[in-house]
């Protein structure tokens, strides 16, 4: 070809190319706008047909098979007015975020309702309509902590004459923001109230109480949170230990650490139990919360005590056919929990899900109960009882004395590692009996009783209050027992933390204590759908594997631990028997070859307790190191695994790139 001709080709081609150029420019921004379009149109449906999608492992943002149940028994309209700041300039963005996430869980239960709810959403704005409203509804505004204005984010929810309030509902997690709205619904659908009767001599009711100083003054102390929880959904009494007859409406009976009952005080559960009555008790043979409770000291009177750490039904028990041995603490090497300092202690125990009975509607939704040296229930119960268990050990359990339990005591950590003997069967921590119960007192009342002995001696009896009636032998209806071998977990400091938040307290559940005690009073007086709904509420996973490495670090080292500890022992007793035989007077002349001996079994004392050190502290490195590993590979494993897939589809597209 000529230069002349390949010229022309080259423009040609040149002036071909230039509208195409253009058209894909065109094209381009004409995808563009139509992507743009596809993606407002996709988030405008979505946002009007309100669709989620729970991707978490537990459903937390899904409302639970209890809620539903609950929302399908309404037969009467229910409106929910729902009030909020809604104005960017008074709420901060975090609140604004916490507004709308209420306002799409409230129209989760307006779909779930099926038109039996209304939701009204009113902006109680100063000198309004809705202001007032909010005022009559007794919702009150809060102070925001990070803007410093007057906000309102509560509820009333009506339902004929029946109105419930959330006065203000600060950030909660999912779980726990359905618990409280499902809750406000079943009561304003159930107005009557069961009555639940705590029978104790802890002030589980607040009041007042001696204080320390110079003046002795009282000090004021609040409700235990589960008390005050349970007055917003039961009619709830207290009566002394030393109560001789229980209240004939009581639909549940709360027996808590007994510690000073009389045998009156466990013949008025007896008739009450065999009337067809419903127990609770809560019984420990170590109440770690008993040095918190007893008063501080007054130096100018006697310190009163506080309640005895130890606490049982032995009549009750027994009668029960319930073995429970009231100064033995269990201690379990599967779910022991670590402490202050790093240390695991045996006896301070948090079970996970499996430890659960996960057949029984209280416990099946639980992941987490806590319990500080709790006991165990042992035997088998009498005819016509049934037993069924709701929290069990590990087969890696012992029964240790109380005194040794305590793991804030220096060396009882150590001692009973040491001295750990597997028992090989599980135990029973929180067990129901049910069916027909024989009395505990086949004589009859042991006051009358007493009465009688006065009257054979001489003695004046004691003056009764009002005939009472004849003794029960046996059960008139079935009646049923749920038995607690720990107090301590609902001591507020167990099970719950506190905090304030724009002027008002709320309370976190820190563990599934509260939801399993709750669940437990729910299913025998109160609404058993709840129980679904309020098991939910914790998250939190006791470290069960973490545990499992530590018995096998103990397992290679605690045989050469026993034998050190063998032969230290041994060379201090010989060196006390070396020191016992010598003559009266002379105690302090020792022969040349006594002398000898003792400096051989102070040496031999002083190697073993090195070397026993130095075992116990590789023990620690081995285990410590098997921690870090773990949390290294939490923390990178993740990390690795999507780098991996990426260079795996990487490798992937090279080798169809190149088949091609």
């Amino acid at each position: 070809m000529s230069e002349s001709n390949q010229t022309v080709v080259e423009k040609d081609k040149g002036s071909g190319n230039a509208k195409p150029r253009e058209n894909r420019v065109f094209y381009t921004l004409v995808g563009v706008a139509v992507v743009f379009a596809i993606v407002v149109l996709v988030n405008y449906i979505a946002g009007s047909v309100n669709l989620r999608v729970d991707l978490t492992e537990n459903k937390i943002y899904t409302l639970s098979d209890g809620t539903k149940r609950i929302l399908s028994r309404i037969d009467t309209p229910i409106t929910i007015r729902y009030y909020v700041t809604d104005e960017a300039g008074v709420m901060s963005p975090a609140e604004r975020s916490q507004a709308l996430r209420i306002s799409d869980f409230l129209q989760e239960y307006r779909k779930a309702a099926k038109g039996q709810i209304t939701i009204k959403k009113l902006n109680p704005e100063p000198d309004t309509d809705a202001e007032d409203s909010a005022r009559l509804d007794g919702v009150g505004p809060g102070m925001s902590r990070e803007t410093g204005n007057q906000v309102y984010l509560g509820l009333a929810i009506e339902c004929v004459d029946q109105v419930e309030v959330l006065p203000f509902l600060a950030a909660r997690p999912e779980t726990l923001m359905e618990y409280d709205l499902s809750r406000a619904i079943a009561r304003v659908l159930d107005a009557e109230k069961a009555k639940v009767v705590v029978m104790t001599s802890l002030k589980v009711a607040g009041g007042m109480s001696m204080g320390g100083g110079m003046m002795g003054q009282q000090r004021p102390e609040e409700p235990w949170f589960f008390y005050s929880d349970m007055l917003k959904d039961y009619d709830v009494q207290t009566i002394p230990i030393s109560s001789k007859q229980i209240p004939a409406d009581t639909n549940v009976l709360i027996v808590l650490h007994p510690y000073d009952i009389t045998d009156e005080g466990q013949y008025a559960i007896d008739q009450y139990l065999l009337a067809g009555g419903k127990v609770m008790a809560l019984v420990d043979p170590k109440l770690f919360a008993a040095r918190f409770l007893s008063p501080p000291p007054n130096p100018q009177m006697p310190r009163p005590g506080g309640p005895a750490p130890s606490s049982t039904l032995d009549k009750l028990f027994a009668a029960w056919g319930v073995e429970f041995k009231a100064n033995d603490v269990l201690l379990d090497m599967k779910y022991q929990t670590q402490i202050r300092g790093g240390e695991y202690a045996p006896t301070i125990l948090s079970f996970s899900a499996d430890a659960l009975n996960q057949e029984d509607a209280i416990t099946s939704h639980l992941s987490d109960i806590f319990c500080i040296m709790p006991g165990a229930f042992l035997g088998e119960p009498k005819e016509g009882l049934k037993k069924e268990v709701l929290l069990s050990s590990s087969r890696l359990n012992q029964l240790v004395s109380s005194f040794s339990a305590d793991p804030t005591q220096d060396g009882n950590v150590a001692n009973m590692r040491e001295n750990y003997q597997e028992s090989g069967e599980e135990r029973a921590l929180i067990m129901r009996l049910s069916g027909n119960f024989a009395s505990a007192f086949p004589e009859g009342d042991p006051a009358a009783k007493k009465d009688e002995d006065k009257k054979k001696t001489g003695d004046k009896a004691d003056k009764k209050e009002e005939p009472k009636k004849a003794a029960l032998k046996k059960s008139e209806k079935e009646g049923v027992v749920l038995l607690f071998s720990d107090a301590d977990m609902i001591y507020d400091q167990f099970c719950v933390q506190k905090q304030s938040i724009m002027g008002r307290t709320f309370v976190q559940m820190t563990n599934g204590n509260i939801s399993l005690f709750q669940n437990a009073v729910e299913q025998m007086a109160g609404d058993p759908e709840l129980i679904n709904v309020r098991s939910r509420s914790s998250a939190r996973r006791p470290y069960t594997k973490l545990n499992e490495i530590l018995r096998k670090a103990e397992a290679k080292y605690m045989g050469k631990v026993r034998a050190l500890e063998d032969e230290r022992r041994a060379a201090e007793a010989r060196l006390n028997e070396i020191q016992a035989n010598k003559p009266e007077g002379q105690e302090a002349i020792l022969s040349e070859q006594q002398q000898e001996e003792i400096e051989s079994f102070q040496k031999k004392a002083v190697e073993a307790n090195k070397e026993l050190r130095q075992v116990r502290k590789d023990l620690r490195s081995e285990f410590d190191s098997l921690q870090s590993l773990i949390k290294v590979g939490n923390t990178f494993g993740v990390a690795l695994l999507v780098i991996l897939a990426g260079i795996l589809l990487w490798l992937w597209r090279r080798v169809r790139t190149a088949a091609r």
